[in-house]
């Protein structure tokens, strides 16, 4: 499974919603998705992937980029942890 498609499945499981409605690449609002649920979301998230999204840059405004600042924590972990 890919980071998006956890991110889907973890936000359409609190939202309620059908995987296949979310697209990733339309704006979080236009998803039904406010800032309070993405909080809220990002805290499953960071217990998924075991990281932490604390100090990152939180500017994310569809399911897409949320999976990207995903990508770049766990990269940025195993790093290092090398």
């Amino acid at each position: 499974m890919t980071t998006l498609e956890t991110v889907q499945k973890l936000i359409a499981s609190e939202l309620d919603l059908d995987v296949g409605s979310l697209d990733p690449n339309l704006p979080l609002q236009d998803l039904g998705i406010d800032s309070l649920t993405v909080m809220e979301c990002l805290f499953k998230i960071e217990d998924e992937f075991k990281i932490s999204v604390e100090g990152s840059n939180l500017s994310v405004s569809t399911l897409q980029d949320i999976a990207d600042l995903v990508d770049g924590l766990v990269r940025a972990k195993a790093a290092q942890a090398t």
